[in-house]
């Protein structure tokens, strides 16, 4: 595993890598835009629902039927739509705090007392194994495990070393 804190650049680049992955899941989603395609031909269809009961082809009864279907659909369509795009805002959200902490990591930690240096572990780390006082497998929470794969920087937080505070990771 590479280190982190990242530096702006890496920070820039991992954002940008970010940026391309949400663009194309956001366009590569046949299921959300199955959704959106439907919700234009309800709306269409409804339309024309009014206009025939309005001319008199269909009762009102009938019209109200179709609507309760239409109207039915549509909440589950538009809530498939919201709690996908909604999940992936708050997954963004994620990786954005997440590059916002690895950037500052070594200024969190060596201002942190101890009870904030464990939260931040917590926060980085699903698992940490110590065999004889020794680190010797790092198993990263997401999203930093992407960033660990892509980032260069501080020794101390990975290998257990003190950092130049003489604080332990």
């Amino acid at each position: 595993m590479k280190q982190i804190p990242l530096s702006e650049g890496e920070k820039t680049q991992i954002s940008h890598q970010l940026d391309k992955w949400f663009a194309a899941e956001n366009k590569d989603n046949e299921e959300v835009e199955q959704a959106i395609q439907r919700l234009g031909k309800l709306d269409r269809k409804e339309k024309m629902l009014q206009e025939l009961v309005l001319e008199g082809e269909i009762s009102k009864e009938d019209f109200k039927e179709h609507r309760m279907r239409i109207e039915a659909e549509r909440a589950e369509l538009e809530d498939l739509v919201d709690v996908t795009t909604t999940r992936r805002g708050l997954i963004r959200a994620d990786f954005d705090t997440a590059l916002e902490i690895a950037g500052k990591l070594d200024l969190l930690y060596e201002n942190g007392d101890n009870n904030n240096r464990r939260l931040l572990c917590e926060a980085l780390f699903r698992q940490v194994r110590v065999r004889n006082g020794t680190i010797v497998k790092i198993e990263a929470n997401s999203p930093f495990r992407l960033i660990l794969s892509e980032a260069k920087g501080s020794e101390p937080l990975l290998s257990g070393q003190p950092s130049s505070s003489g604080a332990f990771v």
